[in-house]
């Protein structure tokens, strides 16, 4: 026996959007280092496409496996703030094909935050139980 397939509530629960929390749309100019997908090692001047508190995606010239790491680092133009930067390590969880190049979706593996920015409270602690 069967069960009919109700194709209208599968397709809005595959576009509902699973993530924790918000991203932000913000172009924000980076410095992505690593190795690609054929183990070679890369440096890439790019911007974020969308950043959140837990991740953020960017788009580069090289694919990376998903689950590999890269180091992000905020790209400034005054030398003496350049020193202060350091890179922070975050763990690739997709890359999409766009054009030449790869949209990559990361998340970081360190607890402090490489954006200047205030994010909204996340959905975890908006949808907690009273």
């Amino acid at each position: 026996m069967e069960t009919a397939v109700n194709w209208e509530e599968l397709g809005i629960e595959a576009n509902r959007d699973r993530r924790r929390e918000s991203r932000i749309p913000l172009a924000i100019a980076i410095e992505v280092t690593g190795f690609d997908a054929q183990g070679k090692f890369f440096s890439d001047a790019t911007k974020t496409v969308d950043v959140s508190e837990r991740g953020c995606s960017f788009r580069l010239k090289q694919r990376v496996e998903r689950g590999g790491i890269v180091a992000v680092k905020v790209a400034v133009k005054n030398r003496k703030q350049e020193s202060e930067q350091r890179p922070f390590l975050y763990q690739v969880a997709r890359a999409t094909a766009d054009g030449d190049a790869w949209i990559m979706g990361a998340a970081k593996l360190q607890p402090e935050s490489v954006w200047c920015v205030a994010f909204p409270k996340s959905r975890e602690a908006t949808e907690a139980p009273q």
